[in-house]
Order: C-alpha cells, then structure tokens, then sequence
C-alpha cells in the first residue's frame, strides 16, 4: 500500500489524488533530515508543492520494517506529478532511538534508504 521509492530514484511519475500523503523514512527511527528534501511536480500544470516536516512525527511498523513520519504534503489537484529527491547525502537513518544503543549503531547506507509516500498508515 502506497508508494515504495529509493531516495536514488529520479524521474519517477505518479498519478496523485486530491488528498494529503504522509511520508516515511524506512529503516530505522533516529532520523536525522539534514537537508534533504521532497518536492512534487504537476506534470500538466507545472505546479510545485513543497514537502512540510511532520508536526507528529509517529513512529510505526510497515513493510517488515521500522518507519518514521518525516514529511506531509497536500495534493489539490488530481494528475501526474514528478517526485523528485535532492540531498540526499544529508539524509541520515539509525534503527534505534535510544541514545546508549544508537550511539554505537552506524547510519544506514544511502543507497538503502527507502522512503513511503501514503494517505494513511
């Protein structure tokens, strides 16, 4: 349920509803954003929306993986829109949140990271 993408992707093109999506880090629950960033491109009418850091960011289970809200974005017109990554060398992943054991865990490797856009987990 939703979409699956690699923080690597490009170019990638979904067809959108007229609603809000949450999204996701997977991999783990101490996430760090850094600079990265989402942004979603209306094919049709050039529109850009810009992601918004989640005010709750709820930690959950999906995939058989660990999952962090990062981000929230409001679709408002239905279509095509491109996803598109940037920096996403900034983007950083531990799979625990507790500060003993994160402090002895390495970050996620960049290529590994998943992100999950849904309406609702």
């Amino acid at each position: 349920m939703g979409i699956l993408l690699n923080i690597n992707s490009k170019n990638e093109v979904f067809e959108l509803k007229p609603r809000r999506y949450r999204i996701y880090a997977l991999g783990g629950f101490q996430v760090n954003l850094g600079r990265f960033s989402i942004i979603f491109k209306n094919l049709e009418t050039e529109e850009v929306i810009y992601v918004q850091k989640a005010f709750w960011p709820v930690q959950s289970f999906t995939h058989g993986k660990r999952a962090k809200r990062i981000f929230i974005v409001d679709i408002e017109t239905e279509g095509k829109y491109e996803i598109t990554f940037s920096n996403q060398e900034s983007l950083t992943i531990k799979p625990s949140n507790l500060f003993l054991r994160s402090f002895f865990e390495k970050p996620l490797e960049t290529k590994n990271i998943e992100i999950l856009i849904t309406e609702k987990l």
